[in-house]
């Protein structure tokens, strides 16, 4: 009898694991066929008909319904990936699918899931230590960081301007000195050549109230992080009141209101201005700001506020009683598409924020335009910060592969095997990018090893005339910092998910 229980709860145990091991091996199929330059694109349609047409995987698995757990935790670590290094998911995911899928023949032979999760973990640290002190190089200034721009937009839709789009990623973080002081609108209309850098922040609002005057310019404006209208009681307390006092209660709130008119009005010293609010703006203060010669735009996002406080050292007031001056600036107003947006830049012309205006036929287009310029923006920031890259391609999985299986024998027991399993889903992203140009995945893998085993250390996959060819030539490269998190990253979510041995239902929230 009890044999009989203990066979069936390894049974249960086999068989979780084996579904966690299928359904995450499922998500990183749905991905692998858009890595590399010739990856192909997915169509995504939900149930409203909305349609989104991408081969950027981090895209794909926010926006598809994964509903079993071990699916989720492989699309978890994705968006990990994409939070720390902008660029790199595809490639996290389907190395956490090779990986699962070794282990299948690591069973077979006997290894226990502890013993693999070890040699995995063991494999990981000894490939990304080779990765950062022997793969790395440093990069050497501006034309790397465009090379960095080149590979991360490779087989996307801004392929097509290739050098423009490289050179507005660049010049973006440059200026603004980081990815996230960087902001990206869209206009439909053009084309992608007619895209161009605005040194400052554009705001997708325009001004309550209409101006007569389209095309005038402001040279002053106020930051103010709160509302400018009656506080709403969340409490729902009815109270009575009659209609004297109602009238009296109106009567005090307006006085209130115009108040702080007055003192954003004398804030300004009798100069026209813009004032943004984040949060709601009376029609009674409106009229009074424009009969001033100041302009309101209300619901105006945190984010946006912090980014012109950045890009023109202005002040945020928290409260209108704080507000006690004016910044000048230039702001200008600008109709995209029947829509007026404000452009605010620095007087001095040097802003601490960036954003770059897209163009092109459609707003489908754009959208996947909008995620490419996203991509080169943060491999671009990566290595500004660091200075270190790698050769692209493939080449330095390929080359922790072949470091790892001349040292696996010196870890020795059965961790080894999980160290050459380890090696061999390294490969699978060379083989990958082979595979999705149409060449033979296992020629291209057996050359490379050869290759690298004689010294040539910059070799990756052909993916025009296929074999292999040196890609460092042809400017492949990307951060260091990507590929190693890609690494540790797949590595910890096939740890996690090999050490789950049973599917428990919890109980519901009574």
């Amino acid at each position: 009898m009890v044999n009989n229980m203990s066979k069936e709860q390894d049974i249960g145990r086999t068989n979780a694991q084996q579904m966690n091991i299928r359904a995450a091996r499922t998500i990183a199929d749905t991905v692998k066929s858009t890595l590399g330059p010739m990856g192909m694109d997915k169509m995504l349609v939900d149930g409203h008909g909305n349609v989104i047409v991408t081969n950027d995987g981090a895209t794909i698995l926010r926006e598809v319904d994964v509903s079993h757990p071990g699916g989720k935790m492989i699309a978890e670590v994705a968006k990990t990936q994409e939070n720390l290094c902008y660029d790199g998911t595809t490639s996290t995911v389907v190395l956490a699918g090779a990986l699962l899928g070794n282990t299948e023949s690591l069973f077979a032979r006997g290894l226990h899931p502890n013993v693999i999760c070890r040699g995995y973990h063991e494999a990981s640290l000894m490939a990304t230590t080779y990765l950062s002190n022997e793969v790395a190089m440093l990069a050497e200034g501006r034309e790397e960081y465009l090379k960095i721009a080149r590979t991360a937009i490779t087989g996307k839709t801004l392929e097509n301007a290739l050098d423009k789009v490289s050179e507005l990623c660049v010049s973006a973080v440059e200026q603004a000195g980081s990815a996230e002081s960087v902001r990206v609108v869209s206009f439909p209309g053009g084309s992608l050549d007619d895209s161009y850098l605005f040194g400052g922040v554009i705001v997708n609002k325009d001004f309550v109230l209409e101006v007569e005057d389209e095309k005038e310019t402001y040279r002053h404006f106020m930051l103010i992080n709160t509302g400018l209208d009656v506080e709403k009681n969340e409490e729902n307390v009815q109270v009575q009141i009659d209609a004297s006092s109602y009238s009296s209660y109106k009567s005090a709130g307006k006085a209130d209101l115009i108040s702080n008119a007055k003192r954003i009005v004398e804030a300004f010293d009798n100069k026209h201005g813009i004032v943004f609010v984040r949060d709601s703006v009376n029609d009674h203060v409106c009229a009074f700001l424009k009969k001033h010669g100041i302009m309101a735009v209300r619901r105006t996002p945190e984010s946006v506020i912090r980014a012109l406080k950045r890009a023109t050292d202005s002040v945020i007031f928290q409260t209108v009683d704080d507000i006690s001056s004016y910044t000048s600036t230039n702001i200008t107003r600008e109709k995209h598409n029947d829509v007026w947006h404000l452009f605010v830049s620095n007087n001095t012309g040097e802003s601490k924020e960036a954003t770059l205006v897209l163009r092109g036929a459609t707003s489908h287009t754009l959208e996947e335009v909008e995620r490419g310029f996203d991509d080169a923006l943060g491999v671009v920031s990566l290595v500004m910060a660091n200075d270190r890259i790698v050769v692209g391609a493939g080449n330095s999985y390929a080359r922790m592969a072949v470091y790892l299986r001349n040292h696996a024998a010196q870890v020795g027991g059965r961790a080894q095997m999980a160290i050459e399993a380890f090696a061999d889903a390294l490969e699978s992203i060379p083989a990958t990018i082979a595979e999705n140009a149409g060449q033979d995945p296992l020629d291209t893998i057996l050359e490379m090893r050869h290759q690298l085993m004689e010294g040539n250390t910059s070799v990756g996959p052909d993916v025009e005339n296929g074999g292999v060819c040196d890609v460092l030539a042809l400017g492949v490269i990307e951060p260091v910092e990507l590929v190693r998190q890609a690494v540790l990253s797949a590595a910890e979510v096939t740890n996690a998910i090999l050490r789950i041995d049973d599917i428990i239902a919890r109980r519901g929230m009574e």
